[in-house]
């Protein structure tokens, strides 16, 4: 046990508590709480600084209301794509918009101060006998933006809003104008288009918001012909009974190429007008290409994907036009860990298969320290193969000789659902036959990537293929074990598969004691984009 190991220790004790300790019921990590709950004592030293006499409910009822009040252009700024916060943190909007969350709470038990209180001044105080006062119109527009940020609160509550995303997020639209107006009344004098009493609180919101809209509408026309008669399309092709594929070519300004990892916002007008949804980048910038050809998979759910599912099987693989907006995120910099490992569960796959590419060509140009890189993807069917598979052997062809390289794919189930946990096994590769899908069958061959199982078998002895779960403790133990350096571990896919990581990551063997032994740290990169 070294002592010049603390700060790494310390570094990955702060790491296991902050990013991979969660909460089960709400499904919080504990940063998340700590920052709710460290917000909610500063403000609350807030509102009882020189609020003498501090039995007066007039005087911190009243002051709740102001601190309420002066949250909402934090709160917008905070939800934006584009704003200054990220300008000057680094941080990207999905990051941001934890602190979205942390504020939106501490500003509705805020709000509910300040109703208690006032309710509580007005029954006691001089205006007890006045009873009418309650149905004041501005009275009951403040209990209507209480009423609505109190449900948008609830609503946010994460396994609901993963669950029934689309219904958020309308509801969240909705909810928020609602809050906005009826606060804005509450708070006015007089004629609210003419009094500016409220600009303090709420004007500046509305400013934020305009300036993220109209980033996001100058990066819409760059990347899109918006205005010519020719529509910018996308193909879309079914890969498995419940994954879709869409390609879309285009030329992207050099100012607006994506990174590895970076996601778009990808919307299609005449399927789902005025809907997007975030969608990360499944390929890497080609260089010197004029034309880029930009790849998603997605996982069908309810809402849009279902209609796309249903226009596929329909129709046949089609193109529809598609709207790009983007790119969004700030993948971690992964080059110079000596240890890289990549884990994916189904779709995942689009997040840890360009950071994979990326990271092997900026070895192949000296720019990342790995020696040693792997590759893990769990799928249920062998359809999704399908896409993948040339491109993936391809990737693997290009690892230089000095970098040691293990690439598995698990094929957990041919039918059913499987979720993905450890597996009490060891491993063992198989090259058992099985019937594509009735999907497979009637789609046409995607054109990203193509191929098939046979690619991975027969000319790369590099990918391993597995017929049962990944033993993921097992896999990640022996990376940390023997690696000789920080090791990165990217993960992507199913809420179970990232909780497995995550506990993983946890253990004795990646645990602070073990750094002071001299175990490397871990970082661990986290890709489950929810608003």
């Amino acid at each position: 046990m070294s002592t010049h190991r603390t700060p790494a220790a310390i570094l990955t004790a702060t790491r296991i508590v902050a990013f991979r300790w969660r909460i089960p019921a709400v499904n919080m990590t504990l940063l998340e709480v700590l920052l709710s709950i460290m917000y909610f004592v500063v403000l609350f030293c807030l509102e009882f600084t020189n609020s003498l006499p501090y039995y007066d409910v007039a005087v911190w009822g009243n002051r709740a209301g102001h601190l309420a009040a002066i949250q909402f252009p934090l709160i917008v700024a905070l939800s934006g794509k584009n704003n200054v916060i990220g300008m000057i943190t680094g941080l990207s909007h999905e990051k941001l918009n934890l602190m979205h969350r942390v504020v939106s709470r501490v500003l509705m038990i805020l709000v509910w101060v300040h109703l208690v209180g006032t309710y509580q001044h007005w029954q006691t105080g001089a205006h007890r006998n006045e009873r009418p006062w309650i149905y004041a119109s501005w009275i009951v527009a403040g209990m209507i933006a209480c009423l609505a940020q109190t449900i948008l609160v609830s609503l946010s509550w994460e396994p609901i809003r993963r669950r029934f995303y689309e219904f958020f997020f309308l509801a969240h639209m909705v909810l928020v104008t609602i809050t906005m107006i009826c606060a804005m009344y509450h708070i006015h004098t007089s004629d609210m288009l003419f009094d500016l009493y409220a600009s303090p609180y709420f004007w500046p919101s509305f400013v934020v918001w305009g300036v993220d809209r109209a980033a996001r509408l100058i990066r819409v026309l760059l990347l899109n012909s918006v205005f010519k008669s020719t529509k910018d399309l996308g193909q879309v092709d079914l890969t498995t009974s419940d994954t879709l594929l869409i390609t879309v070519k285009r030329h992207i300004p050099r100012g607006l190429k994506w990174r590895a990892g970076q996601h778009m916002f990808v919307a299609f007008p005449s399927l789902g007008p005025g809907q997007s949804h975030p969608l990360t980048v499944a390929s890497v910038v080609e260089r010197d290409a004029k034309e880029q050809e930009l790849v998603f998979v997605v996982r069908v759910r309810d809402g849009l994907t279902r209609k796309l599912k249903d226009h596929v099987v329909e129709v046949g693989a089609c193109e529809v036009p598609v709207i790009l907006d983007g790119p969004y995120g700030s993948p971690p910099d992964i080059t110079p860990f000596s240890t890289c490992v990549f884990i994916a569960g189904g779709s995942g796959i689009t997040f840890t298969l360009p950071r994979f590419e990326d990271l092997v060509n900026q070895v192949n140009d000296g720019k990342a320290c790995a020696r040693s890189i792997t590759f893990i993807w769990a799928i249920r069917e062998r359809g999704h193969m399908r896409w993948v598979s040339k491109r993936l052997a391809e990737i693997t062809a290009l690892v230089p000789p000095h970098v040691a390289l293990s690439v598995s794919i698990f094929i957990t189930s041919s039918t059913g659902a499987a979720e993905l946990t450890n597996s009490d096994g060891t491993s063992t590769p198989t090259m058992s036959e099985d019937s594509s899908d009735d999907v497979e069958k009637r789609s046409q061959a995607a054109t990203f990537g193509g191929g098939g199982e046979d690619d991975l078998e027969e000319k790369f002895d590099r990918i391993a293929l597995y017929r049962e779960r990944p033993d993921l403790k097992k896999m990640l133990e022996e990376e940390v074990k023997g690696s000789e350096g920080p090791v990165s571990v990217d993960v992507s896919g199913p809420q179970t598969l990232i909780a497995t990581v995550r506990s993983v990551l946890s253990s004795d063997f990646a645990s602070p004691l073990s750094v002071l032994k001299g175990a490397p740290t871990v970082q661990l990169n986290v890709e489950a984009f929810s608003m």
